[in-house]
């Protein structure tokens, strides 16, 4: 099983050599816990994301409980980033951001948040679409791993064997759009009958985008990771993890009025 946030910063490392050191000062930490309902079809997000930002910004949902360490402000990012955490990712994808990429396809959402919220959803359906197996149709087997109910609502309007789990256990248990909200203890069972799972970036964050990767590949199922927790490793996800595709959207996410930028990574 590869360390996918250690060869993250090792291809950091490698892709940084010759860009100015003062690119990396880290110059801000934010810590900004939301609540967040776009429409009557999606649930309500209780989230804490931390947003890093040297030249570029980073950004990774994390535990309330996480405390910014103000001894690295002014310190280059490069030098303190350790082991996987919620800053070190934010750090990371801060560093990235600074990192030409060539994403295959560029949306820019100027509109409202509940606007955006549908927009979004098009997108990741449309890389779904595109990656089930011909002759699949209505009867595709699709997991969406971080359940967002907009997109679980899609899904279920056009397929009918889609299952749902999350680590969030306000909604365990619970029916959304007539799925059942399995815990996320279970998902890689449910990646691995799947023909096609839809994936929450923040499975870099809670350690388990490895196994799911590696379950995906072995089990022969699609993979669509749709991140804002590491949004500027879409293409690195996609040439060197195999992830098939990946939705990346930067901060200001789609939850905020004003523009968005969406970017689309496909494996070649």
């Amino acid at each position: 099983m590869k360390d996918i946030f250690g060869l993250l910063r090792g291809q950091m490392e490698l892709k940084t050599k010759e860009f100015p050191a003062d690119d990396f000062l880290i110059r801000g930490l934010w810590k900004t816990d939301l609540l967040f309902r776009p429409s009557s079809n999606e649930r309500t997000f209780n989230y804490t994301y931390l947003l890093a930002q040297t030249l570029g910004q980073g950004c990774c949902y994390c535990p309330a409980s996480v405390q910014s360490d103000h001894t690295i402000m002014g310190t280059d990012a490069r030098e303190v980033l350790r082991e996987r955490s919620p800053t070190s990712i934010a750090l990371l994808d801060s560093i990235f951001a600074r990192i030409p990429r060539h994403a295959q396809e560029v949306h820019n959402l100027c509109c409202d948040s509940v606007e955006k919220a549908r927009l979004r959803t098009g997108i990741i359906m449309r890389e779904a679409e595109r990656l089930l197996p011909d002759g699949k149709g209505a009867n595709a087997r699709i997991v969406n791993v971080g359940v967002v109910g907009e997109l679980l609502w899609r899904l279920k309007e056009k397929y009918r064997n889609v299952t749902a789990t999350d680590f969030d256990e306000v909604i365990v248990g619970l029916s959304l759009h007539g799925v059942t909200i399995d815990h996320g203890n279970l998902t890689l069972e449910h990646v691995r009958e799947a023909d096609l799972a839809i994936v929450t970036g923040m499975t870099l964050a809670t350690g388990t985008l490895e196994a799911i990767v590696d379950t995906a590949r072995s089990s022969g199922t699609k993979l669509v990771v749709f991140a804002e927790t590491g949004a500027n490793f879409g293409e690195e996800y996609c040439r060197e993890f195999g992830i098939d595709a990946v939705v990346s959207e930067p901060f200001p996410f789609y939850i905020f009025q004003g523009a968005t930028r969406i970017e689309v990574y496909r494996r070649e």
